[in-house]
């Protein structure tokens, strides 16, 4: 089913029923008109410090976010492809001021505005990444500027009544730290609780993030930050599609070509220093920083800072390893730093679902539409469009939305399934190849095809002997899906829509 035909029932929908409404129910459908056309609209969101902006720089391969503490840290910001490039700041009595990047093309540290009166900011930067995504950056959730955590909330709150139905995200990239303090829990908690009944595991991605600080001394880093993310994506199941770790500093720096050919000569006279010696460097940030380090001062404070000590350790080995110059070292530090299957994942949980995400979200909005009283419409149009949006969710169109609620239903405890049951529904909807959603490794047609015909009996065994009515709505929607990919499998001599 071609994605674009997903949404243009949606949208003929809408386009039908918006001239009979009024007020702000005509605004809203109006605005997810305009929204359906828009690329999805993901949100990072973590606690303070957890490195939200040094993800997005990366996720971007530009430095354009300000990672310090400066005003636009403190403000929710839309990241928009567009040309020209430019800010727009907009306040809370919507009007837009407009805004200039820096000489190095971020955004400017003051706003030139009291904070209290800043809605968000909306940044159009002429990057390719912008082109299938819409990244907004927000303020870290346990600041201690209540207001600047509220506009998080705000962010999130799908079900808060405002005419901005635009403002809102279709996914949620949550920021995890390695210990899972209160601001942590509350950044969970908040995606779980407010944003209207539609965020579960079925649309958020945990981002294990600093993965560089952990381990003992004694223990590789990434094998344990694989280790805590299989407890996390185990623990948070019902709120977390699955967690991934990175290396946020190296993967920005790797990412931006930050690192310049002058920092890749000054980690050069690194791996010339005895391994000893330079292993004492590593023992802590003061030491590094000391004057046994042979590098000038302003040297050895910039590699901390766009390395850490992580990186610079790793980016040496590169070097004794036998690569030389910035390039080379970049590679190896993006290579080594989590940020290619973090896109990846950002690419097939989110950016290759997007009009299913974009389709759940205007259904569920336009029904609230539905039960509202709006002056000057004729009192048998809700009712209609009612009878309409329930009819448009039983079309077979609609059958990979069906799917992401079937999921959402189970990770947020309306449904239980058997473990064995929801881990084949996770892996039917939450993959991006058939074969992955069969549990087939490889591409044998045969092999999935058996896959198939296996889960097709499995779910019809399910949904008959054992199922709740609850249960079977679900299990009813998934043999759906394993009927439509055997169909999807069958050779051109063969019989189409007959499943066994």
């Amino acid at each position: 089913m071609p994605a674009s035909e997903l949404i243009e029932v949606m949208a003929d929908l809408l386009t039908e029923f918006v001239p009979r409404l009024t007020g702000q129910g005509r605004l809203e459908a109006e605005e997810l008109l305009v929204r359906l056309r828009e690329p999805v609209r993901v949100a990072v969101v973590g606690p303070v410090k957890a490195g939200k902006s040094t993800m997005v720089n990366a996720l971007l391969g530009q430095r354009v976010a300000p990672t310090d503490v400066s005003e636009c840290t403190q403000v929710v910001t839309w990241f928009r492809y567009g040309e020209p490039e430019r800010v727009e700041l907009v306040s809370t009595d919507g009007s837009v001021t407009q805004l200039q990047l820096t000489a190095e093309g971020t955004l400017p540290a003051v706003l030139g505005v009291p904070l209290e009166g800043v809605s968000h900011l909306r940044a159009y930067i002429a990057n390719k990444a912008l082109e299938d995504v819409i990244i907004i950056d927000t303020p870290g959730i346990g600041s201690v500027h209540a207001e600047l955590s509220m506009s998080t909330r705000r962010l999130l709150a799908v079900s808060e009544g405002t005419s901005v139905v635009t403002g809102k995200a279709d996914a949620v990239l949550l920021l995890l730290d390695q210990v899972m303090r209160s601001d942590g829990l509350e950044a969970l908690g908040l995606v779980r609780s407010e944003a209207g009944g539609l965020r579960s595991a079925a649309n958020t991605l945990g981002l294990l993030s600093r993965v560089d600080k952990l381990g003992d001394g004694d223990q590789d880093p990434w094998q344990v930050a694989l280790e805590l993310a299989e407890t996390y994506a185990g623990r948070f199941r019902a709120e977390l599609s699955t967690v991934v770790p990175v290396v946020g500093l190296v993967a920005e720096t790797a990412e931006t070509a930050t690192l310049t050919e002058s920092d890749a000569r000054h980690l050069e006279i690194l791996a010339s220093l005895d391994p000893d010696d330079f292993a004492a460097l590593l023992w802590t940030v003061d030491r590094f920083g000391g004057e046994g380090n042979p590098l000038p001062a302003e040297a050895r404070s910039r590699l901390l800072a766009i390395l850490d000590l992580y990186g610079v350790e790793r980016a040496v080995n590169f070097i004794r390893s036998g690569n030389q110059g910035a390039t080379a070292i970049r590679h190896n530090l993006s290579a080594i730093s989590g940020i290619t299957e973090v896109k990846r994942v950002l690419r097939a949980f989110f950016q290759d679902k997007d009009h299913i995400l974009k389709v759940r979200s205007a259904l569920d909005v336009t029904a609230r539409i539905t039960y509202r009283t709006e002056d000057g419409v004729d009192p048998g149009v809700m009712p209609a469009l009612r009878s309409r949006l329930e009819a448009l969710r039983l079309d077979p169109v609609m059958h990979p939305v069906a799917e992401l609620e079937a999921w959402h239903d189970c990770s947020t405890g309306r449904v239980i399934l058997p473990d064995e049951h929801l881990l084949d529904l996770e892996r039917m909807v939450a993959s991006d190849t058939l074969a992955l959603r069969l549990g087939v490794a490889g591409d044998d047609h045969d092999a999935m095809r058996g896959a198939a015909q296996a889960g097709m009996g499995r779910w019809r065994t399910y949904m008959v002997t054992d199922a709740t009515p609850a249960q079977a709505a679900v299990a009813r929607v998934i043999l759906r899906s394993y009927q439509l990919a055997w169909q999807s499998l069958q050779d051109p001599s063969d019989q189409p829509g007959l499943a066994p």
